[in-house]
């Protein structure tokens, strides 16, 4: 499907308030759109904050303890793709960069039995090439408003004052208020009132490993009278999410193709599901992939002008979990 097909696919659904299932790599090359009706649980699972098609006997249980073994990021390799980042973010062509990372994996479940073990805002399990269990919504449409909660800031919630250390970071304040300053533009191009309702605000996240902070904002804002017939140009407007880019959008995208060296597919892209009246779409973060019969995680952080590479670099790695909780 072409993003031009893609576009008038959810345009066509959303006047016609048909239910449906879609999907959106970074890159916007490999779009998907599928009626809900037609969605086959065989080879697509989701949960979206609740609305799934998950089946009991088609779950896995399992007494067996989950193992998640990482194959440690070679620190230089990741500082190659820094010192790329940090040097056009010092140049001045970028604010913040996310740059993301693929990290190889072992483990004693499969993608499903994962899934099945994972709990998230979303999931979802696709063809058995990919799992994402995200915590981070993209954007929400209910009657006429449109919502987004950008994520940017986690910290390991046993650190001593772990909550006043994440809130009082200098470093942490600046990227998440860019962030914010960016999606607010972004809706902006399709929605009026844009307003921020809450700024910065704590979330706890029980992990296989450790207990995670995160730090969010709420953005809301007014839609045009006619907004389901828009629904795939608004989706379309808003990519890729600001959380998972970076500011300016244009120059930074460029950064991220510079340092990361490849495509991220449906890494960071987004997943949503439009149930006739409201739609609800996540951030294709927390993301494990199958290629050739090995495992890869896919994990990445924001990194600024004042990014310390030591505490960027144990970040990628604090995000390598699974969410039990």
């Amino acid at each position: 499907m072409t993003k031009h097909e893609f576009i008038e696919t959810l345009n066509h659904w959303g006047r016609s308030k048909t239910p449906f299932l879609f999907l959106v790599d970074f890159e916007i090359q490999k779009p998907v759109a599928i009626k809900l009706s037609e969605v086959n649980p065989s080879e697509i699972l989701f949960w979206m904050n609740g609305f799934t098609n998950e089946v009991k006997v088609d779950l896995i249980s399992t007494e067996k303890k989950l193992k998640l073994d990482q194959r440690s990021l070679l620190f230089s390799d990741y500082k190659t793709k820094f010192d790329i980042v940090k040097e056009r973010l010092i140049y001045g062509d970028s604010f913040l960069t996310n740059l993301t990372v693929k990290i190889s994996i072992s483990s004693n479940y499969s993608l499903k039995e994962v899934y099945s073990l994972a709990k998230a805002k979303y999931k979802l399990l696709y063809h058995d090439e990919f799992l994402v269990f995200s915590p981070e919504t993209f954007i929400k449409i209910h009657n006429g408003k449109i919502f987004s909660y950008p994520m940017k800031g986690t910290i390991d919630a046993s650190i001593d004052n772990a909550r006043e250390i994440i809130l009082n970071d200098r470093k942490e304040i600046a990227e998440h208020t860019t962030i914010v300053d960016l999606i607010r533009n972004d809706l902006s191009l399709v929605a009026t009132d844009v307003t921020v309702k809450r700024f910065r605000y704590l979330e706890e996240l029980k992990t296989t490993s450790k207990n995670l902070l995160q730090v969010s904002s709420e953005i809301e804002g007014n839609l045009p009278v006619d907004y389901l017939s828009d629904l795939g140009n608004i989706i379309v407007s808003l990519l890729p999410a600001g959380s998972v880019s970076g500011a300016p959008k244009k120059k930074t995208l460029e950064i991220i193709a510079e340092a990361e060296g490849v495509e991220r597919g449906y890494y960071t892209g987004v997943v949503g599901l439009f149930n006739g009246e409201s739609l609800d779409s996540a951030v294709m973060i927390r993301y494990i992939e199958k290629q050739h019969g090995n495992l890869f995680y896919r994990s990445g952080g924001g990194i600024t002008a004042q990014s310390e590479i030591d505490k960027e670099y144990q970040e990628i790695k604090d995000k390598i979990y699974v969410p039990i909780d």
